[in-house]
């Protein structure tokens, strides 16, 4: 027999004072619960309530044994309040891992925040640089969130579009200054072009969205790095034209120390993906992560289109 029905039975007779009410309770027959309390007598080898035509009275033995009963449903009672709690409120270790880039001008801040605002999370955040189409082993690296702006294949994970994050093309002013400004895509070809590497299937091949639709340009590399803040110093160094991330440039465009070109031109966008282990639900802290960066995302400039003009 059940043993924690047979509890159940016998702290609800005590409760009500009566076999009939507390079977009313449970919703069992007054046979039943008698069945129960008798099964826990034999166990135990004690008895543990007095019974008369009109009450029950718990013996000693009885008293004991109801103190461990309620210490035990109230034991219970604690564990299922802390898992719903964890369910809703989430708790634990949450460890990322994202683009160096990224990761250090940027989503540092928004970690930091969420820290501060979820203190039942411990949160751990890895920098390294996320190869195009790469793919991760979660369970042996212990990750619980990939971020980068490159689809990963495959029924093994799951992902979440957090933002849009928009593309520049710039250069210093020197090097337009010696080299001349391109006034079209077509033109980048005859530029020294400095090249993102590992966020495309081609790396060389540029596209833009103009108004004539979609545009692509082969471009000639002089440097090439993986980081696009090693392609911003380089620029700001005049060695040529960049194409990369608005967020990361948009302090030296801000301060002249890069000018966009090509202005009737977008460079297009990426999205920024959440990706995490295939799961039938996704864990409360996975999610309330996400939903976190996409509101802090939302609120930064570098999150926004800049706006395309009839300029050349």
């Amino acid at each position: 027999m059940d043993r924690f029905r047979t509890m159940e039975s016998f702290v609800r007779v005590v409760r009500a004072g009566s076999f009939t009410i507390a079977a009313g309770q449970l919703g069992l027959s007054r046979a039943l619960v008698s069945r129960h309390v008798s099964e826990l007598e034999r166990r135990l080898g004690v008895r543990l309530l007095n019974r008369s035509t009109r009450s029950v009275s718990l013996t000693e033995e009885g008293a004991a044994y109801l103190e461990f009963c309620e210490k035990v449903f109230l034991d219970i009672e604690n564990s299922e309040r802390a898992i719903l709690r964890t369910r809703l409120e989430p708790a634990g270790t949450l460890k990322l891992l994202a683009p160096k880039s990224f990761g250090a001008m940027h989503l540092s801040d928004a970690v930091i925040a969420f820290a501060k605002a979820q203190p039942r999370l411990k949160v751990s955040l890895m920098l390294e640089n996320t190869p195009y189409r790469g793919s991760y082993d979660f369970a042996e690296r212990d990750l619980d969130l990939v971020l980068g702006f490159s689809t990963v294949r495959g029924s093994s994970v799951q992902e979440q579009e957090v933002a849009t994050v928009e593309w520049v093309v710039c250069a210093a002013p020197d090097y337009l200054t010696r080299a001349g400004r391109p006034q079209t895509p077509a033109e980048l070809g005859g530029h020294a072009c400095l090249v993102h590497v590992d966020v495309a299937p081609n790396d060389s091949i540029w596209r833009f969205e103009g108004p004539q639709g979609l545009v692509t340009v082969k471009v000639r590399g002089a440097f090439f790095s993986n980081a696009a803040i090693t392609l911003r110093k380089a620029a700001v160094a005049g060695l040529g034209v960049t194409m990369v991330p608005r967020y990361v440039v948009a302090d030296e465009l801000a301060s002249g120390e890069l000018v966009a070109v090509l202005p009737r031109y977008r460079a297009g966008s990426r999205p920024l993906l959440a990706v995490y282990p295939q799961a039938p639900v996704t864990p409360p802290k996975v999610q309330t992560f996400i939903d976190f960066l996409k509101d802090w995302m939302a609120a930064q400039d570098f999150a926004r289109p800049p706006r395309m003009t009839a300029a050349g």
